[in-house]
């Protein structure tokens, strides 16, 4: 029986010291792997392809080794292998690292521009290409991976453009060759071309800037909508032309055409008439549209003005309540006050009165009043003011007129067209003209007016279409004219 019992306790202890034996290899293993990770995440395999794919065989085979429980010294031996073409590995990276760097450089740009995805052939030249310098550093021929990372910095720069080309323009290209697929140019022709024209030019903008892309971006967008508007236009067309009774559909189809024009002109209270075309009725939507803005302006400026008439009266009421002796006094310096907001009010609304929708915005914002020149116009590229809009800005020294005691601020605002400095400095050189301007030509106090240029950071529209672009090409004139406006300077 003690035999027994003896020969139990053997055999549990060495089962406990397999265990634990396994458990010490499992964890060497993890952290090989772990090394292995880490050596990835800094281009180990890349710049030393050879020696990390042996490490990562070796340490494959280690695993095996040890679910096939083979002798421990075996698996040890296997994983000291995997271990020591690491470390060669991660030698021979530092050296092409610095070797290679140039042609590193443009393949980690491919990897960031998505030309795996967009550029597949070229970027498996350029990156097998790649493989084969690396490949002769390990074996330490420095000259002959020079050479070779030559040849692959070129295909990989190829690889890099069109894959900015594939995530800038893909889209419309893919929409674009489904309408051609779909015989879309027989129906609409003019916008299947348009469609095109915008894809091209967005390709000849990638070609001679490739990492300035708010140009390409905004002439994608217009491709994409242009090809999504033929196959549209495609769509309702070929119904028509399939039928015998060509006049009658045409008809149904412009009728069908002006219901959703009827339902705007019910909301606007216009009347909605055809019979000259829909150009008259769509502007005169237009104009409902801006009037409505425009009183909508107006009236939360009432509301605004009155809520601080209110405090104001409500405080005054409060103090002069407290307050024993010179009540008269206190009520003539305030109907001063009251008088002076009105007179501002009643500046205001000329000013506004003054410019066309197509001129110049006018609005209120806090205690001062914004013109925003959106009629403005400079020469391409240019900052000296246009002589068409001599008489604009005629009309901004009649409207500044009205706040002698003012400050003026000169903002100066573009599209996304170009680069960010360019464009800031470019806004800051027309805010300065239009300020030299108003000091020359308007008399104003050089003293009481600033200039100032945001570029393209304040946009007031939408920079993916002509007119959102041409809405944030503009110049701000603000007034400050703060609770002493209309009062004598």
């Amino acid at each position: 029986m003690r035999s027994y019992i003896l020969a139990a306790l053997a055999v549990s202890m060495v089962g406990g010291a397999a265990q634990a034996q396994d458990a010490d290899l499992n964890a060497a293993l993890t952290a090989q792997r772990t090394a292995l990770e880490a050596a990835r995440k800094e281009q180990v395999d890349v710049l030393s392809p050879k020696n990390f794919s042996t490490a990562a065989e070796e340490l494959t085979e280690a695993q095996k080794e040890l679910e096939k429980k083979r002798k421990p010294e075996k698996i040890r031996e296997t994983l000291a292998a995997s271990e020591r073409a690491l470390a060669q590995a991660r030698k021979a990276a530092d050296t092409a690292r610095t070797a290679l760097a140039t042609a590193l450089k443009t393949r980690d740009d491919a990897v960031a521009a998505q030309a795996p995805a967009h550029a597949g052939e070229l970027w498996q030249k350029g990156a097998e290409r790649f493989a084969d310098a690396a490949m002769k550093v390990e074996r330490g021929d420095i000259s002959g991976g020079q050479r070779r990372a030559a040849e692959a910095d070129v295909l990989l720069r190829d690889a890099e453009l069109a894959g900015i080309k594939g995530v800038t323009l893909g889209e419309a290209r893919a929409l674009i060759a489904k309408a051609d697929q779909g015989k879309v140019e027989e129906f609409a022709p003019r916008s299947l071309a348009a469609a095109k024209k915008y894809l091209a030019q967005g390709e000849q903008e990638i070609a001679r800037n490739r990492y300035e892309t708010d140009v390409p971006r905004t002439l994608a967008a217009q491709a994409t909508y242009e090809a999504r508007h033929a196959m549209y236009l495609a769509e309702v067309i070929a119904p028509i032309l399939d039928k015998d009774e060509d006049d009658y559909a045409l008809e149904e189809l412009i009728l069908g055409w002006e219901e959703p024009l009827k339902r705007i002109a019910t909301e606007l209270d216009v009347p909605a008439r055809f019979d000259s075309g829909y150009l008259r009725p769509t502007q005169d939507f237009i104009e409902r549209v801006q009037k409505i803005q425009k009183e909508l302006r107006a009236a939360k400026q009432d509301i605004a003005d009155r809520d601080a008439q209110i405090a104001l009266l409500s405080g005054e009421v409060k103090r002069l309540e407290d307050k024993v002796g010179g009540i008269a006094d206190e009520r003539v310096a305030l109907q001063r006050r009251l008088d002076a907001q009105a007179q501002q009010r009643a500046n205001v609304a000329q000013v506004e009165a003054a410019f066309t929708a197509e001129e110049a915005r006018v609005f209120r914002q806090g205690d001062s009043l914004v013109i925003s020149l959106n009629g403005i116009t400079f020469p391409k590229g240019k900052s000296a003011i246009d002589p068409t809009s001599f008489g604009l800005m005629s009309k901004v020294h009649d409207a500044i007129k009205l706040f002698p005691s003012a400050s003026l601020i000169v903002e100066g605002h573009t599209d996304s067209d170009g680069s960010d400095s360019a464009n800031l400095i470019l806004s800051q050189d027309r805010a300065d003209s239009v300020k030299q301007y108003l000091i020359s030509n308007a008399g104003w106090n050089a003293e009481k007016i600033s200039s100032i240029g945001y570029g393209e950071t304040r946009p007031v529209a939408d920079n993916q279409s002509a007119e959102g672009k041409a809405r944030n090409r503009r110049i701000d004139v603000v007034v400050q004219i703060g609770a002493a406006a209309g009062a004598a300077p």
